[in-house]
């Protein structure tokens, strides 16, 4: 027997299992009836008989024993329901859930999807690669205490008076948004394509939501559902390459970045620099020198043939392709980007809900189709905005 036919028994047998669990759960059929169906449902065939039988029993222990521990973790919701499961991080047990289902469930979704899927989102999204904080919740939203200010103290003489004086704090409420996107895919083409297209589907999916939560992280204007980005966050430091834009002619404005950061006694060592990828290119043409062809930030003698580290001054550099090409510089009109350098240690993202990938065979029944999404809830928090400085004006 050939994968291919394992798969469509796999498919097969799902649907009989799930037939016949439906059947045996119904208290309005006696018991009569329920064995007379299962009778009419179970294959003619002594052999495959045999093999359904035991399936059945093995899929409704497996999935008992898995609502079990979820509820038992977290009892919000039921995976593999259409109920919502809140926290993420229950995902593997969403994920697994799903195959222990019946239909396309079973057969398309893998239990180590749930690995695949938060590697896949982490490679996705920038802001979370780059290193800042992860805070999880369950709830709809979270308080962090955040201190503003230390207190004052000074020299006193032997067996003086301490001075008194009060550190100042606030409190931060991170509010995670919705980041999702589904679409609606024909049943054969599933069934033709075999695992392929599923696989396809959850890596455009995944990669959409982490590149949609990746813009409001950074350019964001708060207003719900968008996040407040690191854009829009009052108190970061901002420099302009110049007053109306222009091409980077050097790498000054990188250099004055991290000297605010170090001014705002953030640690601007391990500070991070994000930037459009036109940006990255304009600065790889970069030259030592006029008439050189040896770019400026080039280890070797200037060899073609010899790479380039994407770094600069130290510090990694990371490109983000969603982010704006369109923003306004001073009074010309030129349309230029942002270049954001900032300290990954004092930047949060509040994560309620890890990227799922859901295959739902059953709300379009009616034409035939399955829905296939994909969907994150998160916030981005920045404490101390003095670690972010973001250079503006680049064309």
């Amino acid at each position: 027997m050939t994968a291919l036919d394992n798969v469509a028994l796999h498919a097969k047998r799902a649907k009989l299992v799930n037939n016949l669990i439906q059947i045996a759960d119904n208290p309005a059929l006696s018991v009569e009836a329920r064995n007379a169906a299962i009778d009419t449902l179970a294959p003619a065939d002594a052999e495959q008989r045999t093999e359904v039988a035991p399936a059945t029993v093995e899929t409704r222990a497996a999935v008992e024993a898995e609502q079990r521990s979820a509820i038992a973790a977290n009892p919000v919701g039921l995976p593999g329901a259409r109920t919502e499961v809140r926290a993420g991080d229950l995902l593997s047990a969403e994920v697994r859930a799903l195959t222990g289902a019946s239909g396309m469930g079973a057969v398309f979704t893998p239990a180590e999807q749930a690995g695949y899927v938060l590697d896949f989102l982490a490679k996705s999204s920038v802001i979370i690669r780059s290193g800042v904080n992860v805070i999880r919740t369950s709830g709809d939203s979270i308080v962090i205490p955040h201190m503003t200010s230390d207190g004052t103290a000074g020299a006193i003489a032997e067996a003086g008076t301490i001075p008194l004086s009060d550190p100042n704090a606030e409190a931060l409420t991170a509010v995670p948004r919705k980041f999702a996107q589904g679409t609606r895919v024909p049943n054969e083409i599933l069934a033709d394509s075999k695992p392929a297209a599923l696989d396809q589907l959850s890596r455009s999916l995944i990669r959409s939501v982490g590149l949609a939560y990746d813009l409001s992280a950074f350019e964001g204007n708060g207003t719900a559902p968008a996040l407040r980005g690191l854009k829009s966050v009052a108190g970061i430091g901002t420099f302009p390459v110049v007053a109306n834009g222009a091409v980077l002619s050097n790498l000054d404005p990188i250099a004055d970045a991290l000297g605010l950061l170090a001014e705002a006694n953030a640690d601007d060592e391990s500070a991070v620099i994000v930037m459009p990828p036109r940006t990255w290119r304009a600065i790889l043409k970069l030259k030592e020198a006029s008439g050189s062809n040896k770019s400026l930030i080039q280890d070797s003698a200037g060899s073609a043939s010899n790479g380039v580290s994407r770094s600069l001054f130290g510090r990694p550099v990371f490109l983000s392709g969603n982010l704006a090409l369109n923003e306004v510089e001073g009074t010309s009109g030129a349309v230029c980007n942002s270049i954001y350098v900032y300290v990954p240690s004092e930047v949060y993202a509040v994560v309620r809900e890890d990227a799922v990938f859901d295959v739902n065979p059953y709300v379009y029944g009616a034409t035939d189709e399955t829905l296939v999404t994909a969907k994150m809830r998160a916030d981005i928090l920045v404490p101390n905005p003095a670690a972010v400085v973001r250079v503006t004006g680049v064309k």
